[in-house]
């Protein structure tokens, strides 16, 4: 949805800025993401998790400029390494208390390694971002079509999640 009204929005008028739909919808994903891997994650790995939140949001919160119409590119930052960390602790846990079914049948596996391949790229075309906007505009173009591409990917891999859980609930 928020792809959709940005994309509409800069349909009607390229220049408008979005910072804030862009960083309030981050600090949504974060609250959400927590509470989606916190049913899941168990022990020490459910600790770490509430930390990375926890600093995610108060660093967002206290040190950048959430709430102003310029994207703050350190929330960007923050967002990806915080769906970095949940999805590599996801993997770790998996991947330590180890079961019989296979991965990729797990609809969180879809999930987690959508937010990471969505981070590796984002952060990459989030923090040169302003500099491109400067002095290589084109390029910066060419990331923006390379983030649409990366963001259908990434709605790809959660339907195929939402799939995978319809099949579990059927069995």
């Amino acid at each position: 949805m928020n792809e959709w009204l940005s994309f509409t929005r800069d349909q009607c008028n390229p220049d408008v800025k979005v910072g804030l739909q862009y960083n309030l919808y981050f600090i949504f994903c974060i609250v959400f993401f927590y509470f989606y891997y916190s049913l899941l994650f168990k022990g020490i790995i459910k600790k770490i998790a509430l930390l990375s939140t926890v600093l995610s949001l108060g660093y967002i919160f206290f040190c950048t400029h959430f709430l102003e119409n310029d994207f703050d590119k350190r929330i960007g930052i923050t967002i990806t390494l915080f769906y970095i960390m949940n999805a590599m602790l996801w993997f770790y846990q998996k991947i330590s208390f180890f079961d019989e079914h296979k991965i990729t049948n797990d609809p969180v596996f879809w999930i987690s390694t959508a937010l990471l391949m969505w981070s590796c790229f984002f952060i990459f075309r989030v923090t040169p971002m302003f500099f491109f906007a400067e002095n290589d505009n084109e390029f910066l173009q060419f990331l923006k079509v390379g983030q649409n591409i990366i963001n259908i990917m990434m709605y790809s891999m959660f339907y195929i999640a939402l799939i995978k859980y319809e099949r579990r609930s059927t069995l």
